[in-house]
């Protein structure tokens, strides 16, 4: 029987859309502490973990639909200090869209870690979050693997603003996920409990 091989996906916990820029949303913080745990219960077990940061160029095409952020070389696009003692036993990709899955290094590193389950932290739900587990879930569907794709309710979020409450775009987004056949773990520790 082959040993269980989970990998832990952090999406965008970077500077530029917590603290700091035209995106940022402090209330996201607030699932900083689940991937904490979740990333420190990885590398405890020497399971990968993956790090999508946003690192856009000065004429980055997704500056059409969102206002500039997370420039290349500046703070913006650097992991928060918080999650920062795990980052060097994360495999880093840097993205310069929505979709970590289109990263040029993704398919590569996929293919290379040979894992039987992805299990997505970040933000925002429903966005980055959303797009990448859809498309790997896609991905999966297409090639006939036996891979889950999982998103931790209480280790991702969005941000707040009028016309775009957090509420309703996370419930919003867990329900697409849903029907898209990704399962939606209730906790970090859930997920700790498991492994």
């Amino acid at each position: 029987m082959n040993k269980r091989k989970p990998c832990l996906v952090v999406i965008d916990m970077i500077n530029g859309f917590i603290f700091e820029g035209a995106l940022s949303d402090q209330s996201i913080n607030s699932i900083t502490s689940n991937i904490s745990d979740l990333s420190k219960k990885f590398i405890e077990k020497e399971y990968p973990i993956l790090n999508f940061r946003d690192s856009h160029q000065k004429e980055s095409k997704e500056f059409g639909a969102f206002p500039p952020h997370c420039l290349e070389g500046t703070s913006e696009s650097q992991l928060i200090d918080a999650l920062k003692p795990y980052e060097n036993h994360m495999v880093t990709i840097l993205k310069n869209s929505t979709n970590g899955f289109m990263a040029p290094k993704f398919l590569e590193t996929f293919n290379a870690l040979d894992c039987d389950e992805y299990i997505c932290v970040g933000c925002c739900t429903d966005i980055c979050v959303l797009q990448f587990a859809i498309s790997l879930q896609s991905y999966i569907n297409e090639h006939n693997l036996d891979i889950k794709v999982t998103v931790v309710q209480d280790s991702v979020e969005t941000f707040g603003m009028p016309g775009h409450s957090q509420n309703e775009y996370n419930k919003m987004a867990f329900s697409i996920l849903r029907g898209a056949g990704i399962y939606i773990a209730e906790s970090a520790k859930e997920i700790c409990n498991g492994l």
